[in-house]
């Protein structure tokens, strides 16, 4: 983790009210905040909400009053233990026209844009959690998400949009780390899960296709010789020879 003096760096690009808290929800440090503020009311209470939210790495809004909020990204350090970085008090301009003096008012795109790289930040830093140590997070997660998603509809957007991060990033590292595309990566854990639904003679392919993640029984069967060199029907015949 960045050291407290370092943490200027760290918030320069974004000028927001920003404050670093560790697993006991204690202040480390802030940046950009006047003393009305820091120790505001609003800042007390949107730590109080906070603690009341399971852990999940990721970004939580918090809303104090109806045009007072926060923002609270949430990891994990590198001795695993949980960490929030805390955006806020601020209001949207297009909710808030009547703004109180101490309060920032921001547009909702420039604040998206900032908790993007924060976490951004965060991901190349290796401070969420890593699902295998052999990969960055990021790319662990990915694949946490394949395994827990893949029965349903994934798609690139969707998965970068669920781990808040680039798109082009996120395809260029996770080839670089595993040696597949992402969806050729999709592909193949889909076929080696259909694999063991073959051994029951009683599953119809359009079944196994369907409860694997595939729309239609065709591509489920073309995807599957493209993989393993044979149809799934001549998979199954020499499984159940066996």
């Amino acid at each position: 983790m960045t050291s407290p003096n370092n943490f200027a760096d760290f918030f320069n690009a974004f000028m927001l009210p920003t404050s670093i808290l560790d697993h006991n929800f204690n202040t480390l440090c802030t940046y950009k905040y006047e003393l009305n503020i820091k120790n505001s009311i609003y800042t007390s209470k949107a730590i109080e909400i906070l603690k009341t939210y399971d852990f999940v790495p990721g970004v939580i809004s918090i809303d104090i009053f109806i045009n007072i909020k926060y923002t609270s990204i949430q990891f994990y350090h590198y001795d695993n233990k949980p960490m929030y970085i805390l955006i806020g008090p601020y209001t949207i301009k297009d909710t808030n026209e009547n703004n109180t003096n101490d309060i920032l008012c921001i547009n909702k795109t420039n604040l998206d844009n900032a908790i993007k790289l924060y976490t951004f930040i965060i991901e190349n830093n290796s401070l969420i959690y890593p699902v295998n140590k052999d990969k960055s997070p990021c790319v662990s997660r990915a694949i946490e998400y394949i395994e827990k998603n893949y029965t349903n509809e994934v798609s690139i957007d969707m998965l970068c949009k669920e781990l808040n991060i680039n798109k082009c990033y996120f395809c260029n590292i996770f080839k670089k780390e595993t040696g597949y595309t992402f969806i050729n990566y999709l592909n193949n854990y889909k076929i080696e899960k259909s694999k063991k639904l073959l051994k029951n003679p009683n599953l119809s392919l359009l079944e196994i296709a369907i409860a694997v993640g595939f729309n239609n029984q065709s591509y489920y069967s073309t995807i599957f010789k493209k993989i393993t060199s044979k149809t799934p029907l001549q998979f199954r015949e020499s499984i159940l020879k066996h």
